[in-house]
């Protein structure tokens, strides 16, 4: 690599730089956002929503029935059974129906949650057709879009995201809706819960987890993919914004979903380079979701991508590729949004002779012919934007321990965290990067117990039908 260059990429590989000191600051900053976002009604910029979802217990592994889960996250909607086996395992059957896009636009919510109720009606008589004259399935509801949850089966939309736009249903309960058009079809169905995905994440990793085998209690149910959050359980006396009559009797604690890709949307700490202020602007929210749009799959490719280009604009590299194309760029590289994680999950780790394993994948995937020097450089660039990511991944995690480790002071077990998403099931190294940086705030100092990272499998299909479960 020539001089000038290298000393460009080492001042923005800089940038990218997570130390010690920020991450224990920007844990105890986290730490201070949850307790604000438990105390605060009124959603804000400046703190974490931290949602009550109204699921008051755990699963221990134990929990047995047929349960049924309906997920409408996007353009798919996934309709699932699970059996539980009561021993930590479960069968999963499941159907996946494309919504014609003429529901999701210019047409009626009743529209649409008839499809729906007519899909879950497809489903049982396909697989279930046994439990027509039978008691009512309960049913867990994941509804991926915002909103307000006033009680475990209650909730009405506060906006359609995702490419829907019925105007019709916002303000509405979308577990009325749905019960409607199934009582409607004569379908025994209870819908007994709306779930979240980060929630189903801890219930399910929770239900699979053999104490007995792994030594360790599930704390908390994480999201990193295209987006990243978390979920947790807290006790009530630290939930000061619920009213004591929306609290079921008994329940000694609540799941907090805690949309913690807003955290610090203020800046206050978090890390904002140049790179990160032009892919915020590309957003349709700008100025929000700042923490997740650090470290989630949507956006590594884009802090990439932008980084290139900015070093394109000063002479520095695809100077020749620019003049043999008659003064043009691929378009992959200079649109935005074209380079996924995945993308740079091949470039992370390609130890090739040349990195000609890059140069395949830069050719086949963006269009973009390199040279050795232009490779090593996006090489450099993708493992400082991963470092950082993986290293920010940690800070809600050892905060969520930190915060929940006297609710374990009689329990000499181990902690574990239950994560799904494709960046930290896939991405090379981002699960010990997370699990390294953990251990530079180190949350537990003192104890001797041990923080493990674990996969958790289908949390929108089997942790949903653990929420009915509880119901």
């Amino acid at each position: 690599m020539n001089a000038t260059l290298e000393t460009a990429v080492n001042e923005i590989v800089d940038q990218f730089a997570i130390d010690k000191e920020f991450l224990v600051e920007a844990t105890k900053l986290f730490h201070e956002s949850m307790t604000t976002g438990l105390a605060s009604k009124a959603p804000a910029r400046d703190y974490m929503p931290m949602i009550p979802t109204y699921v008051t217990g755990i699963p221990s592994g134990k929990e047995k029935g047929l349960y049924l889960a309906a997920d409408l996250g996007g353009t798919n909607f996934r309709v699932c059974s699970i059996h539980l086996g009561g021993d930590h395992t479960f069968e999963l059957k499941q159907s996946k129906f494309k919504i014609p896009v003429d529901l999701m636009q210019g047409s009626t919510a009743d529209d649409l949650f008839e499809f729906l109720a007519e899909k879950v009606k497809a489903f049982l008589d396909q697989n279930h057709a046994e439990h027509a004259a039978q008691d009512k399935l309960k049913l867990g509801f994941t509804f991926s879009f915002p909103v307000n949850q006033t009680a475990l089966n209650r909730g009405t939309l506060i906006r359609w995201t995702k490419g829907f736009d019925l105007p019709d249903l916002v303000n509405k309960d979308v577990v009325e809706l749905l019960q409607k058009h199934m009582t409607l079809l004569g379908i025994k169905v209870h819908v007994a819960a709306l779930a979240n995905d980060t929630v189903g994440t801890l219930l399910s990793r929770a239900y699979s987890n053999d104490i007995k085998k792994t030594n360790a209690n599930t704390v908390v149910g994480a999201i990193f993919g295209t987006g990243t959050n978390g979920a947790y359980y807290e006790t009530l006396e630290n939930i000061p914004k619920l009213d004591k009559e929306d609290v079921p009797k008994g329940a000694k604690g609540m799941v907090i979903n805690t949309e913690w890709g807003s955290f610090d949307n203020t800046l206050k700490i978090l890390p904002n380079t140049k790179y990160d202020q032009l892919v915020d602007e590309e957003t349709a929210n700008v100025g929000y979701h700042l923490f997740e749009k650090r470290i989630s799959g949507m956006f590594l490719g884009e802090l990439l991508r932008v980084a290139l280009m900015d070093l394109f604009n000063r002479g520095l590299i695809f100077q020749d590729l620019y003049k043999a194309r008659g003064g043009s760029l691929p378009h992959r590289i200079f649109e935005p949004w074209l380079i996924s994680a995945e993308v740079l999950s091949y470039l992370q780790i390609d130890d090739s002779t040349n990195l000609k394993m890059s140069e395949l994948v830069l050719e086949n995937l963006l269009r973009l012919p390199t040279n050795h020097e232009e490779r090593l450089v996006i090489q450099r660039l993708t493992q400082a934007i991963s470092h950082r990511a993986a290293y920010l991944s940690a800070i809600p995690l050892a905060a969520i321990v930190s915060r929940v480790k006297d609710q374990y002071n009689d329990d000499e077990r181990d902690f574990e965290f239950g994560c799904d998403g494709s960046v930290v099931e896939f991405y090379p190294g981002f699960q010990q990067k997370i699990l390294e940086a953990v251990a530079l705030i180190d949350p537990l100092k003192g104890s001797s117990k041990k923080i493990h990272l674990r996969i958790a499998k289908d949390g929108s299909g089997v942790g949903a039908a653990l929420c009915a479960s509880v119901a």
